[in-house]
């Protein structure tokens, strides 16, 4: 899986004020648009058209700032992703069009399949696949499999007889332990039709109760270094719930945790 890269595009308080402007303009061009579009097919006048859009897409608080959650609707950008703000959205394609762009989508997707970088992406997956395969061959008790690579990173195995489930996203990442059926349902994708539909059933989702989580920072770099934390993260707590603290003074020698005055009264 190539790896997946977020750019930040920086700039102080002059360069953010410049791109909010062109934002701005950008989306004033697609109100107006569709302000002309009610126009043409409602039969509406021109102010009245601009008052639907005022009621659907301006919202002030008692301060006269903007509000921007998400739970309002949004004039979408005129951008390359945006489908020309959806004047050019493949719902208003023909036949003729929609097996021109699927023919020439799949015309870049072989280009880009056969070039150097592709290539290069690939024989970095096959590296970071075997580098993993070997970790786990060195590490007897362990089987696991990255289930979902980016957005989310996800790890499902079992570590010594227990089956665990990790999360990472948006910079956190839990660990669930001892899956079992938690009595919730979604369909899996198991493959298309002849008509390119997708293929579902249903099952059971497994859940466990969380024993860490925390922040990306102490993963470490790359898979390898994410899988052997999270078998070090399960195995000292598995030690942890299992120790009874025996013949320990300070700390405990079995999984290293400190013994408060209290414990050491205890066990004298």
């Amino acid at each position: 899986m190539a790896d997946l890269y977020i750019s930040d595009p920086g700039g102080g308080p002059e360069e953010r004020a410049r791109r909010e402007a062109e934002r701005a303009e950008r989306r004033a061009l697609v109100r107006a648009r569709y302000a002309q579009r009610i126009v043409s097919q409602a039969g509406l006048d021109e102010i009245t058209a601009d008052l639907v859009m005022a009621a659907l897409f301006d919202h002030f608080d008692d301060r006269g700032e903007e509000c921007r959650r998400g739970n309002h609707p949004q004039l979408p950008d005129d951008g390359e992703w945006s489908h020309d703000a959806g004047f050019d959205c493949p719902c208003t394609w023909d036949a003729g069009r929609r097996e021109l762009e699927k023919a020439t989508a799949k015309a870049k997707w072989e280009e880009f399949q056969a070039s150097p970088e592709a290539e290069a992406r690939r024989r970095a997956r096959d590296a970071e696949s075997a580098a993993i395969e070997a970790w786990i061959t060195a590490h007897p008790g362990v089987t696991a499999d990255r289930t979902v690579f980016a957005c989310p990173e996800v790890w499902e195995g079992t570590i010594d007889g227990h089956s665990f489930f990790f999360r990472e996203r948006h910079g956190s990442w839990r660990i669930e332990l001892d899956l079992e059926p938690d009595g919730t349902f979604a369909d899996r994708v198991v493959g298309t039709s002849a008509d390119g539909e997708m293929l579902t059933e249903r099952i059971e989702l497994t859940s466990g109760p969380v024993i860490a989580q925390g922040d990306e920072s102490e993963l470490g770099d790359g898979a390898v270094a994410h899988l052997a934390f999270v078998v070090d993260t399960v195995r000292t707590h598995l030690a942890r719930a299992a120790c009874t603290h025996e013949r320990a003074e300070q700390y405990c020698p079995s999984c290293g945790e400190r013994i408060t005055t209290l414990q050491r009264r205890t066990l004298s």
